[in-house]
């Protein structure tokens, strides 16, 4: 009831039911948005953290390897199985392989390897045209002391 000069009228009735639900689902909506843009931004993150990640400490392992592999080629006096077992020992430590082929040594008894080590990654590992970017496959190099 509102009074007026004439007296006392009855207002009308305004429908704020579906204005509330319609800003409830705006609301909603918004905020449905927001939560899956962080998820999507948070797991491309990680993915991409955790491949730059391997890629940097599977340099170092491949690097160890190499000179684990160079101390067992100067004890074996140039033994090419027990300078590929030493290197494998020495990679399977951090849980690479070594690539098949892939060990050299110079006279000098610097050793050259390849490592391959898969990135633990939420999306891109499962991804068949990105499935590659989760292998990471890096030279490494080293020579013991004599």
């Amino acid at each position: 009831m509102t009074k007026l000069s004439t007296g006392w009228v009855q207002a009308p009735r305004v429908r704020t039911e579906g204005v509330a639900r319609d800003q409830g689902d705006v609301i909603l909506s918004w905020l449905t948005r927001i939560v899956v843009g962080i998820a999507v931004t948070a797991v491309i993150g990680f993915d991409s953290l955790s491949i730059a990640v391997t890629h940097v400490s599977a340099k170092d392992d491949a690097n160890a390897a190499a000179v684990a592999a160079s101390q067992a080629w100067r004890a074996a006096h140039g033994d090419a199985d027990a300078t590929l077992q030493a290197a494998e020992i020495s990679a399977a430590e951090h849980g690479e392989t070594v690539v098949p082929d892939s060990l050299t040594a110079d006279p000098d008894g610097t050793i050259h390897l390849r490592i391959r080590h898969d990135a633990s990654t939420l999306l891109v590992r499962h991804l068949g045209p990105w499935r590659s970017w989760a292998t990471v496959v890096v030279n490494g190099s080293g020579r013991s002391a004599p």
